[in-house]
């Protein structure tokens, strides 16, 4: 099941284009060569970061050499366009094709290796290759190195003047295409196996990834734009050093992987920018320079190891959910009037130990049974505005919206985003409401709400019906062949949605967008984007076993109406589990019901879910009612 939508197509397009043109304007406004050169360096640096961090982050192999590659680039440059006479464009690109050649040579000793040992052995490759260049003096000038290099032209203009502007638009040209490259790579077959032997090696292994293979074709990807990025920086400082193989350099961009954060493009690329431009308004510091950089990087690794990109995703998801919590809040009290008219049953908020939740109930009345309504994820309670007006009449009907969901308050996720406390807040919910015993319908991730409730055996459930939610026993396990393996299905544990993205689940989810389903799509994009994330990844704290349990021993009519056509489930996988009072037997399927019958095909669902309640509180229930 993957996942793996377009850049433009996701919420990181925006960001993107904003950084993009930042840099486009910056030397238009920063006209100080300083500030260019800084920049420069920066966007060299980030090349060198970013293409480690695909053999160190995403592939877990822990190469020490890169540094080397990078510096490699520098004296092939060096040798081509001052030795030999080559063009020095020609010469930054055979930077790239000498450093794969030697990270292919460097892979090989290291191909079966793990740990510590491929540490030691790329550190000693890289000193063997240091070793090489100060030995070779008549070529690369020993220890002195090589200075006064060729400088980089477009015709008769040379790049180095009106203060440095084409050297940093090349840089930055260079810096585009490294990330356009890293990022079709690691979207690549190659990029999936990668982070597959970085996960779980041995069921890689099993499934057909060539360790060897897979290591040397990222080592020799990781150094192409690695040893570009050298040719540039001696084309652009006109020196080749025998430093560039030091522990000064290593330390540098090391610093930039841990600061950024590793396993992501973006990471080493702010931390590349945040160390330069950090050590440069530093420099005058003179010994407390490097302490103070060393201080930042502790404290970064520290209280965020995941680095800088961590932080922003922190503070990311603090604001969306401050975002989603603010829209709840003025709809909460704004169309509060509304939403009453549409279900024709009053609302009320609700203090839990989990948030407020806000609860729509038709009021007790008569001797009406109760018909509680538990609705999906990312939706609210007016998706059963439909059966509120249906059944109203016979019972007192009553839904609420989950934390994070509709009006409702968000809530904290480790705690409150599971099937546990869902369950816990019906019975919350109908015990506010005076409630002992119940009908429960569930919808989606309501369905797994409403097995847990009546497994739990906290409330008297008279009957239970699901829809949309096929039942499991070991998760994630069942996961697999339950539902269908669709780009539907990973949207629901998706904690950020694009505009596109939130469309598209809401038309899957519930209906294509109209006047009468704009509500629900809205209730998509209101939702706390955590409450989807933290659901999928708290599912082993259920006893899924007892659910299945409970259904097979039948210890109350239990039915099943599913859209014949739901884009989510596997109807086979369904149909074959073992109930002990399932109602007709099977499964029933409604025609073009899709993953919400109950909505898109009312009459016919109302006319069946009426027939399975009074089996229920007849035959099925032996005259409960």
């Amino acid at each position: 099941m993957r996942y793996d939508p377009p850049l433009h197509k996701t919420q990181g397009l925006v960001p993107l284009i904003v950084a993009a043109v930042a840099l486009l304007v910056y030397p238009l406004v920063f006209e100080a060569t300083y500030f260019r050169h800084v920049m420069i360096l920066a966007f060299i640096f980030a090349i060198v970061a970013t293409n480690w961090d695909l053999s160190l982050g995403y592939a877990g192999l822990f190469n020490f050499g890169h540094v080397a590659l990078f510096a490699v680039g520098i004296y092939t440059y060096a040798i081509l366009a001052k030795t030999l006479g080559v063009s020095p464009w020609l010469a930054i690109l055979a930077g790239g094709g000498t450093a794969a050649i030697v990270a292919l040579l460097i892979a090989l000793p290291v191909l079966r290796l793990d740990g510590i040992y491929v540490i030691l052995v790329t550190i000693a490759l890289s000193q063997l290759i240091y070793l090489v260049v100060i030995s070779w003096s008549d070529v690369t000038g020993g220890t002195s190195g090589m200075v006064t290099l060729p400088t980089l032209q477009i015709g008769d203009y040379r790049l180095s003047k009106d203060g440095r502007i084409g050297y940093y638009y090349i840089g930055l040209g260079l810096l585009a295409l490294n990330l356009a490259f890293l990022y079709l790579l690691t979207r690549s077959r190659l990029g999936r196996a990668i982070m597959a032997l970085r996960d779980n090696k041995y069921y890689a292994i099993a499934r057909g990834v060539s360790e060897a293979k897979t290591r040397a074709l990222t080592l020799t990807a990781s150094a192409i734009f690695t040893g570009i990025a050298g040719g540039f920086y001696g084309a652009y400082l006109r020196v080749a050093s025998p430093d560039a193989f030091g522990m000064g350099f290593l330390t540098l961009v090391l610093s930039m992987l841990l600061v950024g954060g590793t396993g992501t493009i973006w990471g080493p690329l702010i931390g590349a920018f945040a160390i330069s431009f950090l050590s440069e308004w530093l420099a005058g510091f003179g010994p407390w320079q490097n302490i103070i950089v060393a201080l930042a990087i502790i404290l970064v690794v520290v209280f965020y190891p995941g680095g800088l990109w961590a932080a922003l995703q922190h503070l990311r998801e603090i604001a969306d959910g401050l975002r989603s919590q603010t829209i709840a809040r003025l709809r909460r009290h704004r169309e509060k009037a509304a939403r009453e008219a549409l279900t024709g049953a009053k609302e009320r908020m609700l203090r839990t130990a989990y948030g407020q939740i806000a609860i729509a109930d038709t009021g007790p009345g008569g001797d009406r049974p109760a018909l509680l309504f538990l609705h999906g994820n990312s939706a609210c309670k007016e998706a059963f505005y439909k059966q509120f007006r249906s059944f109203a009449d016979r019972y007192r009907v009553i839904a609420f919206d989950l934390p994070g969901h509709g009006v409702s308050d968000n809530a904290d996720p480790e705690t409150a985003y599971n099937v546990k406390a869902y369950a816990e807040i019906a019975e919350a919910v109908l015990a506010d409401c005076g409630v002992a015993r119940v009908h429960v319908f569930g919808w989606s991730l309501g369905g797994y709400v409403a097995l847990e409730l009546t497994a739990r055996d906290q409330v008297e459930v008279t009957s239970l019906a699901i829809c949309g939610t096929p039942p499991l026993t070991v998760v994630p396990d069942d996961m697999g062949r339950a539902y269908m393996p669709t780009a539907h299905m990973v949207l629901t544990s998706k904690q950020y949605f694009s505009r596109e993205e939130a469309r598209s689940y809401g038309q899957h989810a519930t209906a294509p967008l109209s006047e009468d389903s704009a509500f629900l799509h809205r209730a998509v994009r209101r939702t706390d984007g955590r409450a989807r994330f933290y659901m999928m990844t708290k599912l082993a704290i259920v006893d899924w076993p007892r659910q299945m349990r409970m259904l097979a021993e039948g210890r109350i009519p239990t039915a099943i109406l599913n859209g014949n056509d739901d884009p989510f489930l596997n109807h086979a996988y369904v149909a074959g589990l073992k109930y002990g009072n399932l109602w007709k037997g099977a499964p029933q399927d409604i025609q073009d019901g899709k993953h919400a019958p109950f909505f898109n095909r009312t009459d016919v669902f109302d006319l069946s879910y009426f027939s399975f309640l009074r089996f229920a509180e007849t035959d099925g229930g032996n005259g409960a009612f």
